[in-house]
């Protein structure tokens, strides 16, 4: 990544969806701990798995290369398993992506096929 090329909108909301992800596994775990470990503390160990992987992928996302592209859009769709937070968090990434297209294809170095 040049000197020039800072991260665009997008990739610091994903970066901030991710620290707080990382937050909240950790409470789930804490939650999963409090119940001894009992059925309902598998259900908050599971909450608190996807949230771990969505965080690491939302982490690797903000990579400018195209696997750094490719685990954000993972992450977002992983997002979608948490509704209605995660639906709402992927809903407006996905729409200020729209609108930094430019930025996000020159950040993460993709290129335009000629026709």
């Amino acid at each position: 990544m040049s000197a020039t090329v800072e991260r665009p909108l997008p990739v610091r909301v994903l970066k901030l969806a991710g620290w707080a992800m990382l937050g909240f596994a950790a409470v789930a775990f804490g939650i999963g701990a409090i119940l001894e470990f009992d059925e309902l503390a598998k259900i908050w160990a599971a909450i608190g798995g996807i949230l771990l992987v969505t965080a690491a992928l939302a982490f690797l996302g903000t990579r400018p290369t195209l696997g750094g592209l490719v685990s954000a859009l993972v992450a977002c769709t992983l997002l979608l398993l948490l509704p209605p937070v995660g639906t709402i968090l992927t809903i407006g990434i996905a729409v200020i992506g729209s609108q930094n297209w430019p930025q996000l294809r020159e950040y993460y170095g993709l290129r335009r096929r000629a026709a």
